[in-house]
């Protein structure tokens, strides 16, 4: 009996498993078939199948009534076949579900809208607002119902709609185009002008017919007449309307056109109805499938390259060229027959391609190697290269899709044996350079910034040998310095790792054997598919194991990849044409594909690997479809735009495939695109190609170097990102916090470098009061067009600057000041004293903040008892600017165009009267005002053409003539912030014409202009004060603002301050936290050297001055000496503190036989003060961390 009770309980037990078992089957089999039924659905609905779509959705709600995708998608479909009775019922069932989700309410408020109820579809989207007030689609469809009413009240609502989506969509210029023209119609021309010149900096370039009209609005709204503006800015607007751009973005908001109404459900509710983890993966439903045909692409077989033929290929490029938002697609061709042949541009629409070859263009002569997208202009628009046997053309894209032959023009030399080419700003100055390689020396050439190019590939280092095939490149910051390395593939030598030592110029550094593979390489692949924030390398070799990853160890090293558990062996029998990582997946992880052909021409050439996350890589081939079997190129993006990433091949025998992904989008994601300004900054190129994207979920972290414009980071099952760091081109880093999943990043205007801050104390608190030690910059490219770069002077700034008395007071017997570093900079401060300047009140003190190059004018005090304002003062365009120039108010002269680069503008000019009362024997000019600067890569880029140049400001007066004639050459140019420029102009003056032009097109904003006669000779005391203490420690970085709004310089509030690190230090030995005060006494090479957030607190004692007498005011003058450095990628010596400048240096950096004296006090005071070294590199992990 106990046995059989023991029997009957074993069969009891069985059965009960055997029973999980199969329920846990039946459920897998039941959410496999609801993931497969809502991706056909949506496929279905893409392609406006409407039938079709409705049956799988009335089955997905069989599976899943639960769950509100399915009803509201199948009211979707019934929204687009006009039935609005059943469409409503779906919805209103979906909302019940969930009541707050906006795309479902979206939906509703479309159908109401359809039935002409527009208060009822109001009401549900306001409703829909309280718990997603930043939604863009729910804010641009209350934008568009309160526009159809003409009302006042109406009117407002829509402006403060539009607000808010302009707020929350910033790389889309329909919500800013709609605001200007709100503003404009309500008369509100300063908040037009405000908006209306973001325009250029942010969005691709206007159509030339239309830039005539903006800069007619542009002079009215300066002007402050929204009336005047009105017709020219609508005239523009229109030219706008049918750009690519725009009508992508509005398809963005509203839908793509008005027979495919409304956006369907992607994510499922939060009770979702798909978990992993209870025998279920998303990689159970995941499945990719061929589509070309169905998607467009069947172009008409070539007879010259029958799949037969030997010598024949096929290539591709993909790109956004028309700026819609979706990818587009050029095949060409390879023939070694030598007969033409054809090749052809595919523009998406909706996910299905049209070939727009011939009317675009695209029309050249010979066999094609490859092909490549890239913005070379950055304009906005990406432009075409092609290699040919022959030699390469650029194809420049003229912003209305059509494309120009610059072949000639851009002064690219023929290079027969060329494969392949890359766009990167290998220099660092803004805009992208070609690497081209192939069989025989490799090319760079640099771009000159104007649609032409200069051949640097043996002045950078780049070239390699004439007898090395390289196949191709790719780059990435390998050795985490902050610039743009290569990694060279060669396919009969060892590949090259080369250094980027900036300044355009790189090194060949030393790499293990097996990443050097010296018999040789096919592709290879840069990605950081470990999850640690470094660069890692994929490689194909010409023999023995096909595919080796390795790992980057974080300093340009490497080591290779320990995979125990992958199935990479399965590779050895391929010959490996190409490979990408892909996270197809959208786990956050980079997954391996392999593209390549089987020494059994039967069996399989085309390879996926996914990445389990544990070190290991699994062979998940089989999600691909059965053919192709091989193929040659990879390109990897979401052409119809679902969600997840699909796969572009070309084929081994002329043909193209593209493989659709099916299901990877039930994973998270987020899709971003970068956005660098262009006209007013242009220190990064337009897409931001080439810089560091870090991303954040809770515990997931990724990060990825930007090849392309379209950015994509899966996340898995959460559901949205926390933080995005960028580290743009030019190594400046930004944080954007709780990204949205699909967002344009646009680049911070940041100023970066470089002078230390003046903090005093006023009494109540410390005050920002001006930047001092300006006239030093070391290792700064002047900007000079030539064959040698020319630098900076060396010497140290020697300056006395102004600090008005009630903002500079004592306390217990001590006047206190901050010196901060607070840019991408290092400090070399060898002197500080404080001045003080007595005086009577009817006399104001002046001192020439102006830059002017050696020998400085030292203390050069100046009296004024009467300011006297001109009679007129108005622009080159007749704009009355006087009311602007009459006070120190921080309303700034603005009313001229900004140039393409920071610090540039058009030529501009003031013309001011002097009143026939004044004396012009004796006649001095104050100008008080600011200067926004360029920086040394800015000033890289202006030396590589004669097109763009400096002019600083001069000053001219009518002659005898009546003709404008220089009166003064180099007035001189504010050093910095709210600094005063003087010239002489005693004598000078036509006394029959009394105006004079101050003329310039840097960037300089006038707060205001007096003029003097007969200075006059007052009493003045002048006493020096030494520091009685000087103490050096971190403090951080204030918080910046604009004083004086969006024309005023940026400021620092001191009561405000993170401590957080911000830059990229400079490496090398800064001085020790604690006293310094001994380091400031004298200019005599023994220096306080201080890091960005560093602080060095200096007091003074009051007793060291004499009583100020009655009816006298006191002033001060800071008297600095010293250097600053910054970091920028084309300061030479950027990234270190050394070499150590020191006083009496013919050149910076240092020549042949110079350096910092070896005298045996200043080794002891390296050894006693300079003990403080700093090697740190900040990103994303250290930073939370």
């Amino acid at each position: 009996m106990k046995k059989l009770g023991f029997i009957l309980a074993a069969f009891a037990l069985i059965t009960l498993v055997l029973s999980c078992e199969s329920a846990a089957e039946r459920e897998k089999q039941r959410t496999v078939e609801l993931m497969s039924t809502q991706t056909l659905g949506l496929a279905y609905l893409e392609e406006m199948k409407l039938e079709e779509a409705e049956r799988e959705f009335r089955k997905f709600i069989e599976l899943a009534p639960e769950e509100k995708l399915g009803y509201a998608n199948l009211g979707l479909v019934y929204l687009r076949m006009g039935n609005f009775d059943e469409s409503e019922n779906l919805l209103l069932k979906a909302r019940e579900i969930d009541k707050d989700d906006p795309d479902v309410n979206l939906l509703l408020a479309t159908v109401y809208r359809m039935e002409g109820n527009q208060d009822k579809a109001i009401d549900v989207l306001e409703q829909t607002l309280v718990k997603n007030p930043d939604h863009p689609k729910v804010l641009f469809e209350l934008s568009e119902l309160h526009s159809a009413d003409p009302g006042n009240e109406s009117s407002l609502k829509r402006q403060e709609y539009l607000v808010r989506l302009k707020d929350q969509t910033s790389g889309n210029m329909v919500p800013l185009i709609l605001l200007i023209d709100s503003y404009i119609k309500n008369g509100e021309a300063d908040a037009a002008l405000e908006q209306f010149e973001k325009l250029p900096a942010l969005f691709p370039e206007f159509p030339e017919e239309s830039i005539p009209y903006y800069d007619q609005a542009l002079s009215a709204l300066q002007a402050g007449d929204a009336e005047q503006a009105l017709i020219p800015f609508t005239v523009f607007h229109n030219y706008q309307k049918i750009t690519y751009p725009y009508q992508s973005g509005m398809a963005k908001l509203k839908g793509p056109v008005e027979s495919a109404l409304g956006f369907p459900l992607i994510n499922y509710s939060d009770q979702t109805a798909f978990s992993e983890g209870e025998g279920v993966s998303i990689l159970d439903v995941i499945k990719f499938k061929e589509v070309a045909v169905s998607a467009g692409l069947n172009f008409p077989e070539n007879p010259d390259f029958a799949s037969d033929q030997k010598g024949t290929s096929i290539h591709h490029a993909t790109g956004d060229y028309d700026g819609d938002g979706d990818i587009d697609i050029y095949i060409g061709y390879r023939n070694t027959s030598g007969s033409n042949v054809k090749s052809y541009l595919f523009q998406n629409e909706l996910g299905r391609y049209r070939d727009v070859s011939e009317p675009f263009g695209i029309d050249h002569e010979g066999s094609e190697r490859s092909a490549f997208f890239g913005d070379v202009d950055n304009d906005g628009f990406l432009d075409l290269y092609i290699i040919l046997e022959q030699g390469a053309m650029l194809y420049h894209n003229a912003g209305k899709g059509n494309f120009v032959s610059r072949a000639q023009e851009a002064g690219i030399p023929l290079q027969p044996g060329a494969e392949n080419a890359l766009f990167a700003d290998l220099d660092h100055d803004g805009d992208l350079d070609i690497y081209q390689t192939g069989d025989g020396l490799n090319k760079v050439f640099r771009n000159n910034g104007n649609l032409s190019f200069a051949e640097m590939g043996n002045d950078m280092g780049l070239q390699g040998s004439a007898e090395e095939m390289s196949s191709e490149a790719v780059f990435g910051d390998f050795d985490d310095d902050g610039d743009l390395d290569l990694f060279v593939v060669n396919g009969n030598a060892e590949n090259k790792m080369y250094l980027n030592e900036r300044q355009g110029s790189f090194e060949a550094a030393e790499i293990p054997g097996e990443l050097a593979n010296p018999s040789g390489s096919l592709a290879a692949v840069a990605g950081d598919f470990n999850n640690d924030g470094k660069l890692d390398l994929a490689i194909a070799s010409n023999s023995g194991i096909s595919l080796r990853l390795f790992v980057n160890k974080g300093n340009g090293e490497f080591d290779p990849f320990v995979n125990p558990g992958s199935d990479f062996n399965k590779l050895d029998q391929v010959k490996i044409n190409d490979l990408e990582f892909i996270d197809f997946d959208n786990d956050g992880r980079l997954d391996v594909l392999i593209a390549g052909e089987n020494k059994n021409p039967n069996e399989r050439g085309l390879f996926l690997f996914h990445n389990r996350g544990d070190g290991s890589f699994a062979d998940l081939t089989s999600l691909l479809p059965e053919k192709p079997l091989s193929a040659r190129q990879i390109s990897l993006f979401d052409y119809n735009e679902d969600g997840d990433t699909d796969i572009l091949l070309s084929g081994v025998s002329g043909e193209i495939f593209l493989l659709r992904n099916d299901g990877g989008n039930m994973n998270h994601y987020l899709n971003m695109k970068l956005v660098g300004l262009r006209t007013g900054s242009a220190k990064n190129n337009y897409f931001g190609i080439g810089s560091k994207v870090e991303m954040r979920a809770g515990d997931l972290y990724q990060s990825a170097v930007v090849k392309r414009p379209e950015i994509s980071f899966g996340l898995g099952d959460r559901s949205k990102a926390d933080v995005i760091r960028i580290t743009w081109t030019n190594g400046v880093p930004q944080n954007i916090l709780l990204p949205d999943a699909d967002q344009a990043l646009i680049e911070e205007q940041t100023l970066k470098g470089s002078c230390p801050f003046l903090y005093t104390w006023n009494g109540e608190e410390f005050v920002f009061v001006k930047d001092i030690t300006w006239r030093s910059a070391l290792g700064m490219p002047l900007g000079i067009m030539g064959e040698d770069r020319k630098y900076a002077f060396p010497d140290a700034s020697d300056d006395y600057i102004l600090i008005e008395g009630d903002l500079l007071k004592p306390d217990r017997g001590l006047y206190s000041i901050k010196i901060t570093s607070e840019l991408w900079e290092t400090i070399y401060m060898d002197k500080v004293r404080l001045v003080a300047v007595d005086h009577p009140e009817s006399v104001e003190v002046f001192v020439p903040e102006q830059f002017s190059p050696p020998p400085f004018p030292g203390m050069e005090l100046h009296q004024v008892t009467q300011r006297i304002y001109p009679e007129s003062a108005v622009t080159e365009q007749g704009l009355d600017v006087l009311h602007l120039l009459r006070s120190k108010d921080d309303n700034y002269v603005s009313q001229f165009k900004r140039g393409r680069y920071q610090g540039l503008a058009e030529m501009h000019e003031l013309i001011v009267e002097i009143g026939d009362e004044v004396d012009l024997e004796d006649l001095k000019l104050f100008l008080r005002g600011w200067i926004f600067p360029t920086d040394a890569s800015i000033n890289e880029a202006l030396s590589q053409s004669d097109e763009n140049s400096l002019i600083p400001p001069s000053v001219e007066v009518i002659n005898e003539r009546g003709e404008w004639e220089t009166a003064i050459d180099q007035l001189g140019f504010p050093m910095g912030k709210d600094k005063t420029v003087i010239g002489d102009l005693s004598g000078k003056v036509n006394s029959r014409d009394r105006r004079i032009k101050i003329r310039t097109n840097m960037e300089i904003y006038w707060d205001e202009l007096f003029f003097s006669s007969g200075e006059p000779d007052a009493p003045v005391v002048i006493t020096p004060m030494e520091p009685a203490s000087a103490d050096l420690r971190y403090r951080g970085f204030s918080r910046v603002f604009r004083k004086g709004g969006r024309y005023g310089p940026h400021w620092f509030d001191y009561s405000d301050v993170s401590e957080e690190k911000k830059w990229n230090d400079l490496k090398g030995s800064y001085t020790r936290y604690g006293d310094v005060n001994e380091l400031l006494e004298a200019s005599d090479n023994m220096y306080v050297i201080s890091n960005a957030g560093d602080e060095m607190s200096v007091e003074f004692k009051e007793a060291e001055l004499p009583k100020l007498k009655k009816g006298w005011k006191r002033d001060f003058l800071i008297h600095s000496v010293g250097w600053v450095k910054d970091g920028d990628m084309n300061t030479a010596t950027g990234n270190t503190v050394e070499p150590l400048p020191y006083h009496g240096m013919k050149n910076y950096p240092p020549g042949a036989g110079q350096s910092y004296p070896d005298k045996r006090e200043l080794q002891e005071y390296q050894r006693q003060f300079n003990t403080r070294n700093v090697e740190s590199e900040i990103g994303l992990q250290s930073i939370d961390k």
